[in-house]
């Protein structure tokens, strides 16, 4: 059987050689140890097995009689024996590409099951502050050492800074009404699914290629964070129904835009363009260039109907418009500014069967 000790200990040479001798006395194998480092103790974290019959009172006796203190046991399983580092670094990957759950990857990490626990006085709590500001508690019966803590903050700070630690979909503070915001990690199976509805010619119109399905985890990860620029959605309510990739090619930034069939022609496009050229402008634009293919003015007259002058030039089978920013308000970061008021984006009637 094995078991997790914990154990607060003097911090002087010999002290683990005796706590070894205990063991090898009781015939209890070491098989891990991790130093958790304090001052002026130090807590130790051990894994062992034990022949039947042991029981978690009869381990916590052993370490307390070879000299711990605070000494705390739960059963445990052969993924306790893996490396520590490694554990937490696959962790991450499977928050990143496997949409693994943060808050139930930390629980994994740091073993808050089973709860049963020798000399149990009560949950300790852990509480972490992902990046847009709201706090993930995490509990468990053993206390929690200042080095797990500062690890899994780590943990969430770093796939915060990639998106994966805020729900799939953000309320909004205006939840009736359309919202263009920044995308993250988090939207990445939403706009595949928003890809999946979307028909042949509008796949067309944007990509001006027929666009292989279903979209691979790569693809998908590009769109909503690419490496040259940055993604938008378009969220209704509870759904993405349109997105946007806003990207620098060669010191001039473009935007290229989808939106699902049934929500086009809704004042959606507008709204998106309004935001992309805020966007841009936000970035050191003075110009934006809209792409679309050259049988779908769907785009040119989102441009217009956003007050925007415009320069077109149709080559190829494309057609660039191109907007000065001079003008425009630039919007400088992803915060809800983004939500514009409906009577801007487009007539009210638009929105009454939202």
């Amino acid at each position: 059987m094995l078991w997790r000790i914990r154990t607060t200990l003097t911090d002087r040479p010999g002290i683990l050689a005796e706590l070894a001798k205990a063991c090898d006395k009781a015939e209890v194998n070491i098989l891990t140890m991790q130093v958790f480092p304090t001052s002026p103790q130090v807590t130790d974290e051990f894994v062992v097995s034990t022949t039947d019959g042991w029981a978690d009172i009869n381990v916590a006796e052993l370490f307390t009689n070879a000299g711990g203190e605070d000494v705390s046991v739960t059963r445990s399983s052969t993924a306790s024996l893996s490396d520590g580092p490694i554990r937490w670094l696959n962790g991450v990957h499977q928050i990143l590409e496997e949409s693994r759950d943060v808050a139930d990857m930390l629980s994994e990490l740091l073993e808050t099951e089973p709860p049963d626990v020798a000399d149990y006085a009560g949950h300790d709590d852990l509480e972490l502050v992902r990046r847009n500001g709201t706090t993930l508690t995490i509990s468990r019966a053993v206390p929690f050492t200042r080095v797990e803590r500062t690890r899994a903050q780590a943990l969430v700070s770093l796939v915060g800074d990639a998106g994966a630690d805020i729900p799939l979909i953000s309320p909004s503070r205006t939840p009736m009404a359309p919202v263009v915001r920044e995308s993250s990690l988090a939207d990445l199976d939403a706009v595949v699914a928003l890809h999946a509805r979307c028909s042949a010619e509008t796949l067309y119109a944007r990509y001006q290629a027929p666009l292989r399905m279903p979209m691979t985890t790569r693809l998908g990860r590009r769109m909503v964070l690419p490496d040259n620029g940055l993604g938008l959605v378009v969220q209704v309510k509870h759904e993405l129904v349109g997105h946007g990739e806003l990207l620098d090619i060669d010191g001039g930034w473009r935007f290229h835009l989808i939106i699902e069939d049934s929500w086009q022609g809704r004042g959606l496009e507008t709204m998106a363009v309004k935001h992309a050229a805020g966007r841009a402008k936000g970035l050191g634009a003075g110009h934006l260039t809209f792409i679309s293919t050259g049988s779908n003015d769907t785009l040119l007259r989102a441009v217009g109907g956003a007050g925007f002058v415009a320069r077109v030039i149709r080559h190829e089978g494309e057609v660039h418009i191109t907007v000065p920013l001079a003008a425009v308000r630039g919007i400088a970061d992803a915060s809800w500014r983004a939500c514009y008021e409906v009577t801007q984006a487009a007539p009210a009637a638009d929105w009454t069967s939202l």
